[in-house]
């Protein structure tokens, strides 16, 4: 019997040496998947999750993932959305349809046990920058009449989205030009600067491009936030100089741009409280209204997982306007769902992300982790990111690659205290 198990022992190592070898590559190779494909993201997030759980070391991971206060705030809010199936005032099967998408927050602690190698995490950023290269080409190219519609290709040349809707894409672009200008600031070579340089300045043309508004807020503030890093007080009144330029310019010189600003600016002064409405500014101010509405009947744990939609529809009957599933902001569906305990937990998530940020060893890593709070902190005043699909994905997977080298007793002390 003791013979079997020794020559056991070296097939079991065999396996599990081999299923951490492909967790990390699959890992890796999630991010060129993550702007450009939805099915190729589910393909691999299916075998990373078997590779993850082949390759054993229980122990040595969930010591990690207790050392991270990132992650465990990350596992403290999913566990409230579980928890929140016990009260819902809707269907099981909603709320195991919104159980479903707030897992991609489980990435984010799975991947702080994989991304271990700097050098894994080196090539994953690459990969995500390749992607978003990519994307922003093929986007301009677009946009000047190069490129056919149709197939994959998402827009037209009016608004020229490529793989995804705008308002994914403009949220990618806007982080994809962080990254393009953190790489531009830390290469050693003057080529490979004036390389990443120049993708940078393609991104931010890019989200100028396409409509999505939720770019437009996002790309300013992680430009501030470039600058400040950089040269601190200095850098922050450069920025918002720039920035106030660059709009201004903008606004003039892009009749697009200048469209869409004043599309919403009008659309937001014809609105009318109670009135149903079929504008795209006007449809969001009548979710929050609405949904401002349910979290005053249910304020202290909401109407539980899954129990929006149903409440929604409640709401709205007979007054002609469209029942939803999505206000369209992260920070009231929380409150909805989960009441003010959750939106608590949602706004530690972030506090702990962006105070853990400056325990992380390089620079690269701890703008981008603070650029990447910054984008959601922002975003989720527009869009229920955690719930959609990409954003959510994004979240997890970039939070899982740059906290993975998080190991700080410090920032861990600081994560017990906040």
């Amino acid at each position: 019997m003791s013979e079997a198990l020794v020559a056991a022992s070296p097939w079991r190592s065999r396996v599990t040496s081999g299923a951490a070898t492909g967790a990390r590559w699959l890992a890796i190779a999630i991010g060129f998947t993550l702007p450009v494909s939805t099915a190729m993201d589910n393909v691999l997030l299916a075998l990373l999750l078997a590779c993850w759980l082949a390759s054993g070391g229980w122990q040595e991971k969930f010591a990690a993932i207790r050392a991270n206060p990132v992650a465990l705030a990350i596992l403290a809010l999913f566990t409230l959305v579980a928890l929140g199936l016990a009260w819902s005032h809707g269907p099981l099967q909603d709320g195991l349809l919104y159980l479903k998408k707030y897992s991609n927050l489980l990435l984010m602690p799975i991947l702080v046990t994989v991304f271990t190698n700097a050098t894994d995490r080196q090539r994953g950023l690459l990969a995500f920058a390749a992607a978003m290269a990519l994307t922003a080409l093929l986007s301009v190219a677009l946009a000047v009449g190069a490129l056919p519609v149709g197939g994959v290709i998402t827009g037209m040349p009016s608004d020229p989205t490529v793989f995804k809707k705008h308002i994914t894409q403009n949220l990618f672009m806007a982080f994809g030009f962080l990254v393009f200008a953190e790489f531009a600031r830390c290469s050693a070579k003057r080529s490979h600067r004036l390389l990443w340089a120049g993708l940078a300045a393609l991104a931010a043309f890019d989200v100028l491009l396409v409509h999505g508004r939720s770019g437009y807020l996002v790309l300013p503030a992680l430009a501030v936030l470039l600058l400040f890093e950089r040269w601190r007080w200095r850098g922050l009144a450069a920025a918002v100089v720039a920035v106030l330029v660059s709009f201004a310019v903008a606004y003039q010189l892009s009749s697009g741009f200048r469209g869409r600003v004043s599309a919403a600016e009008v659309e937001a002064r014809q609105w009318q409280p109670g009135v149903a409405t079929q504008t795209s500014v006007g449809i969001r101010l009548e979710f929050y209204r609405n949904t401002l509405g349910i979290i005053e009947q249910h304020p202290l744990i909401g109407v539980g997982t899954g129990g929006f939609a149903e409440a929604y529809a409640q709401r709205v009957q007979g007054t002609g306007m469209q029942p939803t599933y999505n206000p369209h902001n992260q920070y009231l569906l929380i409150t909805a769902q989960l009441g003010v305990v959750g939106l608590v937990l949602l706004l530690w998530v972030f506090a702990q992300w962006w105070r853990c940020a400056r325990q992380l060893p390089g620079e690269i890593e701890r703008t981008l982790a603070r650029g990447l709070v910054l984008t959601y902190v922002i975003a989720s005043l527009l869009n229920s990111v955690l719930i959609d699909h990409a954003e959510g994905l994004l979240f997890g997977w970039m939070g899982g690659l740059l906290f993975a080298s998080l190991r700080s007793p410090e920032c861990a002390k600081a994560g017990h205290t906040a």
